[in-house]
């Protein structure tokens, strides 16, 4: 397999197929690494030696869990079913296919999958700025009463994203959004719902598109990121929670604002593994 002289530089090579899967031993042998630094006893520094669910240090005699160090302590998977399981989570696999490929039950990739979610973070940072498109869509089907109303703002070029759900599309519900998440003087664009008509007495150099007559250039990379995610849900789930909505907009926030997340099972270790523990 050929690899950049960029990627020799980084940690760990992309798992590029299943015949890249690490050996139960190197998956326990590079978590350790991750959480402990480095693989030496974290008391005498001796040399350890790896067990199927533990490690003991030949100096000391002590044994050690490092799992037990990480939010999915307790867990009775293998570190090369953990492995799979974020592989397939990171390149954006369906329940079904996840089954397949891990052994895993549906059940239990479900729940993983909410895990790994809810350890990423929330989008905190600096306000979007240059050229923003603005836009709201529907999650869920209509016929059943089951709609969500989601808006969204993505940053031209850099394709920062923020994400988030409302109960209307009301004036003020859409401005108290664009205010939160774009800085004033931005150029903002958005379609011709009414609810974006003031947005010039925030201080915006805000343009329109008529969608009802088939205008949809200024707002393409929204409207686009909305195509995606909803062909991504229709892979995961029949019928979806606001809860399990909620988690997957953050995961997509951090797809788009933290890309390095999910380059390599190792990058989102190094960066969440231990950032807490969710039931």
């Amino acid at each position: 397999m050929v690899v950049s002289k960029q990627l020799h530089k980084r940690k760990d090579v992309p798992m590029d197929s299943l015949a890249s899967l690490p050996s139960e031993r190197q998956c326990h042998k590079q978590l350790y690494k991750i959480v402990r630094g480095k693989y030496v006893c974290p008391h005498c520094e001796g040399k350890i030696l790896l067990r199927d669910r533990y490690v003991w240090c030949g100096r000391c005699r002590k044994k050690y869990s490092v799992r037990s160090e990480t939010w999915f302590r307790g867990s009775k998977l293998s570190f090369q079913k953990i492995w799979l399981i974020i592989w397939c989570w990171q390149k954006k696999k369906g329940i079904g296919a996840t089954k397949d490929i891990s052994g895993v039950t549906y059940p239990t990739i479900r729940k993983w999958f909410r895990r790994l979610r809810k350890t990423l973070p929330k989008m905190y940072g600096s306000k979007l700025s240059g050229f923003v498109e603005v836009d709201e869509s529907f999650f869920g089907k209509r016929k059943y009463g089951r709609q969500t109303i989601v808006v969204g703002a993505i940053e031209r070029g850099s394709r920062k994203l923020r994400l988030k759900i409302i109960r209307d599309r009301n004036r003020r519900t859409l401005e108290r959004f664009t205010v939160a998440h774009v800085a004033p003087g931005s150029n903002v664009r958005t379609d011709y719902h009414e609810g974006y008509n003031e947005l010039f007495l925030y201080g915006y150099r805000h343009k329109r598109c008529n969608h009802s007559i088939g205008h949809f250039g200024s707002t393409n990379n929204i409207e686009n990121m909305w195509g995606v995610i909803k062909r991504h849900l229709r892979s995961l789930y029949c019928n979806l929670s606001i809860t399990d909505l909620k988690y997957i907009l953050i995961e997509w926030e951090n797809r788009q604002n933290n890309p390095d997340l999910f380059y390599t099972v190792g990058d989102y270790l190094r960066a969440r593994a231990c950032s807490g523990y969710f039931h």
